[in-house]
């Protein structure tokens, strides 16, 4: 909370890249280890594949209601996940506000496509290490805590404490550690300026200094820190990723449409882009406790069915509104590509 507060953008920027080089370099490490220490992938298959067969399946089969907790994965789940994964977390505002932070235009070309390589090898080993810990713990390599609430959240690190001598156990928490924070202090950045330029400046008191809007947003940012570690203490849900993808969902739901319309299509409208966020996140919320409470009982993530709404929502009031000016999409370089000044 410290350097987020006092170092700002900049801060954050320098030491994400420091966490994410630890974070790199300790899955790279710790992820290979725990798999040979589980027998190898064709060993953990076959754990696997005696505790359920569909486990080594691309996908559960569809019987409803479905026969164990975690047989949800249908092709057409999997299918809504992808665009949970690829683009939902890719217009997250903490995620943007990283692109933002490039000191020169030339980085804008590769940074993306390589963000996403690093990104994809580190998800699919740690998914891999998931399923390698899973077989550890079939067989009785290691153990879970049982006093919490959430010990499958405790996976990795156990597996890596079994696979390394006790003097490396502060190392992998600190890699864990890493990904903690370089998420954080990203999420309480946008939080701060959201509060102070997004809401209060712009709709509460246009004058507003800049020494008070930094103030306002130090303020946030303390505030929202108390906050979540009381959440975080007192009533944490049984298994965090549930609550981290729902978050997902919503920017899905809420940001994706916005953000690529405003970016390639010309015909988009400020009306379009509020009626999109507005109908993501209505939808999603709706059809989110529909299917806690069983309701219904949909075959796709509630964020795919968020996000169709406001795409409708940003096509249809964006051509009943008036088209932004040419000067305007022009000097935004909005459309199908970025167009390049020519010197």
């Amino acid at each position: 909370m410290a350097y987020t507060i006092l170092g700002g953008l900049y801060a954050i920027g320098m030491a994400s890249l420091v966490q994410g080089i630890m974070i790199l370099a300790g899955v790279l490490l710790v992820g290979p280890a725990v798999i040979a220490a589980a027998g190898g992938l064709e060993h953990i298959n076959l754990v696997l594949a005696n505790i359920d067969v569909n486990m080594t399946h691309l996908w559960y089969p569809q019987v409803h209601p479905p026969y164990a907790k975690y047989a949800f994965l249908t092709p057409q789940y999997l299918f809504s996940f992808f665009f949970l994964l690829a683009f939902g977390l890719a217009a997250a505002p903490h995620v943007v506000n990283n692109v933002l932070a490039a000191k020169d235009n030339k980085y804008f070309k590769w940074s993306p496509l390589a963000a996403f390589v690093i990104y994809a090898v580190i998800m699919y080993l740690c998914k891999i290490t998931g399923f390698a810990a899973r077989s550890m713990v079939e067989e009785g390599m290691i153990t879970l805590p049982t006093n919490v609430a959430n010990p499958p959240d405790y996976s990795f690190i156990v597996a890596a404490e079994h696979v390394f001598p006790g003097i490396f156990a502060p190392i992998v928490a600190v890699i864990v550690l890493s990904a903690v924070m370089s998420t954080t202090d990203r999420l309480m950045l946008t939080i701060g300026s959201y509060v102070s330029w997004d809401v209060y400046k712009q709709f509460i008191n246009r004058d507003a200094s800049e020494k008070s809007i930094t103030l306002l947003s130090r303020v946030a940012i303390a505030l929202s820190t108390v906050i979540t570690l009381y959440l975080a203490w007192s009533n944490p849900p049984e298994l965090l990723a549930w609550l981290i993808w729902m978050g997902i969902g919503v920017m899905l739901a809420c940001f994706v449409t916005p953000l690529f319309a405003g970016l390639y299509w010309r015909r988009a409208t400020r009306e379009g882009a509020l009626a999109s966020m507005i109908v993501g996140l209505v939808g999603i919320s709706i059809i989110s406790y529909a299917q806690y409470t069983k309701v219904i009982a949909l075959p796709m993530h509630p964020s795919m069915y968020g996000f169709i709404l406001s795409v409708a929502a940003m096509i249809l009031v964006s051509l009943v509104t008036k088209k932004p000016s040419e000067r305007v999409l022009d000097e935004t370089k909005t459309g199908m590509f970025i167009r390049e000044k020519k010197t």
